[in-house]
């Protein structure tokens, strides 16, 4: 059966979004609404939802997708075309269509009627599942559990014979030996002045240096739900100017949790901790967003950043993960994944912030 409750709450979005019809096709959300999980690889799967509450599933043979209460199935064969299918159960006007499908199938679509009308129709299913029920939040609290164990285990076998690609590769086992499911994603591991590179690619050429960061950002699907967190440490020891970027980054990300709470704006969750970095002088340095959602995917709304006006609610999970990045020297990000409560929020990744320096 369909969960009601979800749909329920995309249809009330598409209200509100003033869309009659969307075209649901992006994996994750297929499995939000159905429990079932699909990848069609190159073939068109989509769900149509209509603001009266009916369903239609496009589906090829292949997929053995049974009939589900509260959908009317629609089933194709290779050679068969799924996009006068989908086509003729459209009302003239406005279509949402999913942002992520491939543009072959949105064309093909629109090649079948000329009353049609494309729109970005994401938001609906977007904003649904960025409040987070019940057992969404038990699945995201016990993925945060074990993204401490990685941290934990990834510091603790930080060595100058192991390079970064090795002890990533080290700590993507550690994850998958957890329940971890990875799919061409790699851990991020960056020694020295790599990690003011924030999305730097684990490399087998970069040695590790006394006094050097060494940054961790780990991630990686739990039963279904994606667990991400941010830890700098320092090998051997820490200079002064490293020691003092590192505790405003601590500072910075400890005001950003301290004011999430209901009603707050996404952007002034940034704009908060991104006060306390430009107050110490570092402000051109902070070149990221302050934080993204995160539940069935990695990247997902709401994300804390100057031109996000969406509104804390809570069940909604965001990271806040500030850094200071200087180009050939340093970079410091911390990283917490956050829950926001009905007068606060709780913070799902525990591993200690406290300054560390290791190897001695």
């Amino acid at each position: 059966m369909i969960n009601k409750q979800r749909l329920e709450r995309v249809i009330a979005n598409m209200k509100e979004c003033g869309l009659s019809q969307i075209l649901v096709s992006d994996d994750p959300s297929i499995y939000y609404l159905t429990g079932r999980f699909i990848n069609p690889f190159e073939r068109a799967v989509a769900l149509l939802i209509k603001d009266n509450g009916e369903v239609h599933a496009f589906m090829n043979n292949l997929f053995c997708f049974e009939p589900m209460e509260g959908m009317k199935m629609h089933y194709y064969k290779d050679g068969d075309n799924v996009y006068a299918m989908i086509a003729a159960e459209l009302a003239p006007g406005s279509v949402g269509f999913d942002k992520n499908w491939a543009s072959k199938h949105t064309i093909s679509v629109l090649q079948e009627r000329k009353d049609l009308v494309p729109v970005i129709g994401s938001d609906p299913v977007d904003m649904a599942k960025s409040i987070k029920d019940e057992q969404e939040k038990e699945l995201l609290r016990a993925a945060g559990r074990i993204n401490d164990l990685a941290v934990e285990f990834g510091i603790r076998h930080i060595s100058p014979a192991v390079t970064e690609k090795v002890l990533a590769d080290n700590i993507e086992d550690f994850f998958e030996a957890h329940g971890g499911v990875q799919d061409i994603q790699f851990q991020l591991v960056c020694y020295g002045p790599n990690a003011a590179e924030p999305h730097h690619v684990p490399d087998e050429t970069s040695g590790l240096k006394e006094g050097d960061a060494v940054l961790f950002d780990l991630w990686a699907p739990i039963t279904g739900y994606w667990c991400d967190m941010t830890r700098t440490v320092f090998y051997k020891k820490v200079s002064d100017e490293h020691r003092r970027v590192y505790e405003i980054v601590r500072a910075a990300q400890q005001a950003g949790i301290n004011f999430v709470k209901p009603g707050v704006r996404m952007c002034d969750v940034d704009a908060t901790v991104r006060k306390v970095i430009a107050d110490a002088g570092y402000g051109d340095k902070f070149i990221t967003r302050t934080g993204h959602g995160v539940g069935m995917t990695v990247h997902e709304a709401p994300e804390a950043s100057p031109s996000c006006q969406l509104i804390a609610k809570p069940g909604m999970v965001f990271s806040i993960e500030p850094g200071i990045y200087l180009s050939g020297d340093v970079g410091v990000r911390i990283e917490d994944l956050v829950m926001v409560t009905e007068d606060g929020c709780e913070v799902l990744t525990k591993y200690p912030k406290e300054l560390q320096v290791v190897g001695n």
